[in-house]
């Protein structure tokens, strides 16, 4: 009977251990699944600007930076008086890969990152001037593709909530920028938002985490800017720096496209580029914004085979008087 016992005391013992483990193990790959799930179900971690978009008309010209310093001429939107620039992407795919560390019961980390390719069309035209301002798109003059190659990456902060009801639910409360690049030779250093007498600079966007106790702040007073800083590996190629700011789907709010305009290229070879900021209809309301910066050579260069790009993906709040806020303790 005790050899008995003492056989069964050891088993008691390797099955409470096991269970153990399966139970741990189970309680992971719940949360893991259930935060999967979050995820692809939230529009807010598709970044935005990389749609498909056909046959789009720019009135662009390929201006040298020097070409940039007259402001003037270039608000006018200069354009090649010979040709008719048409752009644009196709057969555009989105791989999502999701990474979900559970740090304990109640919070996880998620590394959301997306494979996006496509491919980019770029058509030139004769312009047929019919007036002194008319003109018609004519016979198609080159016509060339590059494939979309871009990769990018987001970190999301979960924590664990209890309903009224005891249901368990893991809820992102924090994120950092939505990055992604497209080639080697462009990248964004830093965003720039300013306001009267404040502003804000960001320039670690893979690590700052920005939530609803938290969030990035930016200014909704008279004559908000945003700047972008961009770094290319021809300092005297121009670049194409274009945002779609305030979009809120679940309010019908797809946003707008702006064009930025060159300012100043610093010491270091990073070129500024500025544009107003319109001030989102309702101030604390959460919006997406995207930032997208293309290599000149990308869109006016048949030869150039390589869809050379890179944006910033932003979600963000305005607000009125008091500074534009960052990163503060997490919720």
């Amino acid at each position: 009977m005790k050899k008995l016992l003492l056989l069964i005391f050891p088993l008691l013992a390797l099955v409470m251990f096991v269970g153990c483990d399966m139970t741990e193990s189970d309680t992971s790959t719940d949360a893991e699944s259930a935060i999967m799930k979050v995820i692809t179900a939230d529009e807010s971690f598709k970044l935005e600007g990389l749609e498909a978009v056909e046959n789009e008309d720019f009135e662009l010209y390929d201006l040298s930076v020097e070409a940039h310093q007259n402001m003037e001429l270039f608000r006018r939107v200069v354009r090649d008086s010979n040709y008719v620039w048409s752009f644009s992407r196709r057969s555009m795919a989105h791989e999502q890969e999701i990474i979900v560390e559970v740090e304990d019961d109640t919070s996880a980390q998620a590394l959301v990152t997306a494979h996006v390719t496509g491919i980019f069309h770029v058509r030139q035209f004769e312009r047929i001037w019919t007036g002194d301002d008319t003109w018609e798109r004519g016979d198609s003059v080159r016509f060339s593709e590059k494939p979309i190659d871009m990769n990018t990456s987001q970190r999301v902060l979960f924590r664990k909530r209890i309903d009224r009801r005891g249901g368990e639910h893991w809820i992102p409360v924090a994120k950092t920028f939505q990055i992604g690049n497209a080639g080697s030779t462009l990248d964004i250093e830093a965003l720039v938002f300013a306001g009267d007498d404040t502003s804000i600079v960001i320039t670690d966007f893979a690590e700052e985490l920005y939530g609803r106790r938290n969030p990035l702040l930016i200014p909704a007073m008279e004559n908000p800017t945003m700047s972008v800083l961009v770094s290319n590996d021809l300092a005297d190629e121009a670049e194409m720096v274009s945002t779609r700011m305030n979009v809120n789907s679940r309010h019908g709010n797809r946003g707008a496209r702006g064009q930025f305009l060159y300012v100043e290229t610093l010491e270091n070879g990073d070129k500024v580029y500025t544009r107003n900021l319109a001030p989102s209809q309702r101030e604390y309301r959460g919006y997406k914004g995207a930032v997208e910066v293309i290599d000149m050579r990308t869109l006016f260069d048949h030869d150039y085979e390589v869809y050379s790009a890179a944006t910033a993906g932003i979600y963000f709040k305005q607000q009125r008087g008091g500074r534009p806020g960052g990163p503060g303790n997490l919720p």
